[in-house]
């Protein structure tokens, strides 16, 4: 099913209005953006369409004409290729039937590289094995605060939530771990370093900095995989997370005036396989530290 965002103000947009002579021609203007932006939605083409379909939605000559090129030489509508503006800049048009864009289309919208991410994620949240899997490794404690979550809980800032540490990527274990629900909400969309968290170690890799030690977590140490531990590939086969395939980071450039709808803070480039790999070697010192593991049957 395809998605559209759309500004709740398009309609009283300036350049709606420039090439509108009252509202009615305005609601049909919106009427033609709004089809044009639903194709590139379905199809997942970035806001670039073939001709045939910019005709189609727009049948008359004279608006084609007003959307791509407004009378009065002001901002365009529709872009056509050649044309310079600010939402084209570090963009380059596909080879294969684009004739036309929607202007700013990806600032309301990601672009498909972010689409195939977003739907990677989605996917790996319904994984039963990746998701018991990474509920083991981190014994459902809080990565960011070391709290036992509470499965069972579907409210509470201490509830269980699974986090993708960074959120451009989906590589399974390795960037995948248990948050309470309340470091999750604080962390948002984005990195550690971004929301000015600390992501905690594995429990049981380096007991000095569960507590909230503002340090980068160490690197994990490369042991021997042991089977319990690791996620599945989907095949039955077991696998370590540092041959899963990784999607992601999008490969779409975007400047400051068209970001990225699903991550809209800048951040740092972290390694995600420093932060949550699946263990090979479980402390049992860490329940004598901390209590139970509060996991749920």
């Amino acid at each position: 099913m395809a998605w559209l965002r759309m500004d709740d103000n398009f309609d009283t947009d300036p350049l709606v209005l420039n090439v509108s002579r009252n509202m009615g021609e305005a609601t049909k203007v919106v009427g033609w953006l709004t089809r044009l932006m639903l194709y590139s939605a379905r199809h997942l083409t970035d806001g670039f369409l073939p001709e045939v379909v910019f005709r189609d939605i727009v049948r008359s000559k004279v608006w084609r004409e007003k959307l791509t090129a407004p009378p009065d030489g002001g901002g365009s509508l529709v872009h056509r290729r050649g044309d310079a503006c600010r939402c084209l800049k570090d963009r380059e048009w596909p080879d294969t039937a684009a004739d036309v864009y929607v202007h700013h289309y990806l600032t309301s919208n990601p672009s498909r590289d972010e689409f195939d991410v977003q739907r990677a994620k989605q996917a790996e949240l319904r994984d039963s094995e990746l998701r018991a899997a990474v509920r083991q490794r981190d014994r459902s404690r809080c990565r960011y605060c070391a709290v036992p979550v509470v499965w069972a809980d579907r409210r509470s800032a201490q509830g269980g939530v699974f986090d993708h540490v960074d959120p451009r990527i989906a590589a399974g274990a390795a960037n995948l771990v248990v948050a309470c629900r309340g470091c999750n909400s604080r962390k948002g969309n984005r990195t550690p370093a971004a929301a000015g968290m600390t992501l905690l170690p594995v429990p049981g890799t380096d007991q000095r900095q569960i507590g909230g030690s503002d340090q980068r977590p160490t690197q994990l140490v490369d042991t021997e995989p042991t089977t319990h531990a690791h996620a599945r590939d989907g095949t039955g086969r077991v696998t370590d997370p540092a041959d899963q395939p990784t999607t992601g980071p999008p490969s779409t450039v975007r400047t400051s005036r068209d970001p990225n709808p699903y991550h809209r803070t800048a951040v740092t480039g972290l390694d995600p396989l420093d932060h949550a790999g699946l263990p090979s070697i479980i402390d049992h010192d860490y329940a004598d530290t901390f209590g139970e593991t509060g996991e749920d049957p």
